[in-house]
């Protein structure tokens, strides 16, 4: 604690710090301790509400809800300005996107891919507060935002395992949007036109509220954030003296916005059509035809850029061609496995994209699992079983116009051997009054057999993503969940057996080559 006390932040006198306190809408910070590796994270808990001061003490708004209007004026210049944002990816569902449009201006016919992975030594803490603040002024395009706030309401979870179960409370989240000087701010018409975009089972509430922030005092606010971060520690007060603040609703959009500024100044030469280059955060992907291209960037990254605080650490850069830097080889990533990234796996010929399931080869299953107890454990069991697979089901994985039909199947078969791992790891944690007979069990892998044919294949995903095809029959979906199924539960103990011969005899009859039915369990 005292090293991480000297290398961020400098004492604040009380006084001092009671005065900022006073003169400003921004509270003061907490420090929670996140164990990676031998070391530890420091994460601002900037959503914690603290105690106003005066006459009458209450409950204050959070520093980054307080930060909400500069946030959404971020987002609206995501959307209406996103070249200032380089090759920043905003979540790993981008990766897709970006690899299937590069892969389809390649043209069926490339040669050799070098890929590049680098990643940014302690990226948050070590950009220049100044130089990103200074930057950020040049982001805004409007001199005035128009901020408006909407409802939007979901189903809860039960509701989505049969629509004649009693559903839970519903789930009911407040939106705040930035207005463009030409957008037309009347609520239908901005449902039809973005805000009810790829939504689907939900209830959207307008609301009158409506304010008007300058551009002068949004910059103003987040120049205090970045500069003048007081975080209490114990009774004393500290300003972050370095970075920026991990845990603030701003850190992301100010990271990328500054790095992107890097990549026009820097790494200008990855800019034509034989390269891809991805950034989610900090952590860089170069994808290029030029291998050439593909060298210089290593040695640039490892020369680092002092005046953006980058600086990569060698032994984490991968690449998956033979390459030394300072006569040392750099990692090279396995050619059967793929390149991992992000939490995927890019084939480095094909682009095919796997979930790495390498990744997470070591954590105990249970470990991930929350186990409720409540009165309909019946239901409960299934919806968690539904949402284990649901999580997993995501486009990148099972779109065969990107990928080879036998990688969708094997993604699809690894998918179902992980979610019959946790139906097994959620079976052990019930008692023994709780635990569903084998016919329930058997239903709930019927259930996730027609949820996931119909979430991989729906109609309503193709409408929402028109690039997508899933090219699968549910034959192959109800034999590649029956086998998966069978391999989990055929390893552990015989309470199994009648649910494990089912499972062996349902899969031989799809094997055979007859269509799937309806699961018929007696």
């Amino acid at each position: 604690m005292m090293e991480l006390r000297a290398d961020m932040f400098e004492e604040v006198k009380l006084d001092d710090a009671l005065q900022v306190l006073r003169s400003r809408k921004l509270g003061f910070s907490q420090v929670r301790l996140l164990p990676k590796g031998n070391k530890l994270r420091p994460i601002m808990n900037l959503r914690r509400r603290a105690m106003t001061r005066g006459p009458s003490s209450k409950l204050g708004r959070s520093i980054n809800t307080i930060l909400g209007p500069v946030h959404s004026l971020l987002k609206l210049e995501k959307r209406i300005n996103p070249s200032k944002l380089g090759s920043t990816m905003f979540s790993v569902s981008d990766i897709y996107t970006r690899l299937k449009l590069f892969k389809q201006s390649l043209g069926p016919e490339y040669g050799k891919l070098y890929f590049v992975k680098a990643d940014v030594k302690a990226a948050f803490d070590t950009i220049p507060q100044e130089a990103v603040v200074n930057l950020m002024k040049s982001v805004p395009s409007q001199s005035k935002y128009t901020i408006m706030k909407h409802a939007e309401v979901k189903p809860g979870e039960r509701a989505a395992v049969a629509d004649d179960k009693t559903s839970s409370k519903a789930i009911r989240r407040w939106h705040a949007t930035a207005l463009s000087e030409k957008e037309n701010p009347d609520f239908i018409i901005r449902l039809e036109q973005n805000l009810a975009h790829k939504k689907k089972n939900t209830v959207f509430v307008g609301s009158a509220l409506r304010n008007t922030q300058n551009v002068g005092e949004l910059m103003h606010l987040l120049r205090q954030h970045v500069e003048y971060n007081l975080v209490k520690i114990g009774k004393k007060y500290y300003r972050q003296k370095t970075g920026i603040p991990q845990g603030s609703v701003l850190s992301s959009f100010l990271c990328n916005y500054f790095y992107a500024d890097l990549e026009v100044k820097h790494l200008d030469f990855l800019r034509s059509p034989d390269c891809l280059l991805l950034r989610l955060i900090d952590d860089f992907l170069l994808i290029t035809l030029d291998q050439e291209k593909a060298i210089k960037f290593v040695n640039a990254m490892h020369v680092g850029f002092p005046e953006y605080g980058v600086a990569v650490n060698p032994t984490k850069t991968m690449v998956n061609f033979d390459m030394l830097y300072d006569g040392e080889p750099l990692q090279k990533s396995n050619h059967e496995k793929g390149f991992p990234y992000c939490g995927t796996t890019i084939n480095c010929k094909t682009l095919d994209i796997t979930k790495d399931r390498d990744r997470d080869a070591n954590i105990d299953v249970s470990a991930s699992l929350t186990v409720d107890f409540g009165r309909t454990p019946g239901q409960n069991f299934q919806r968690k079983v539904l949402n284990a697979f649901k999580i997993q089901s995501h486009l990148m994985f099972y779109d065969t116009s990107h990928n080879a039909n036998r990688t969708v199947l094997n993604s699809l078969r690894s998918t179902f051997v992980e979610t019959a791992s946790k139906m097994y790891a959620y079976l052990r944690c019930l008692g023994k009054t709780q635990q569903p007979s084998s016919e329930m069990i058997l239903r709930t892998i019927a259930k996730v057999i027609d949820v996931a044919f119909l979430l991989l294949t729906s109609k309503s995903r193709v409408m929402r993503y028109p690039q997508y095809i899933c090219d699968v029959r549910k034959s192959q979906v109800a034999l590649n969940a029956c086998l998966a199924f069978e391999k989990v539960l055929a390893a552990k103990q015989s309470n199994y057996q009648p649910v494990v011969k089912w499972l062996r005899n349902e899969a031989d009859r799809l094997a055979s080559g007859q269509k799937y039915e309806l699961l018929r369990v007696s």
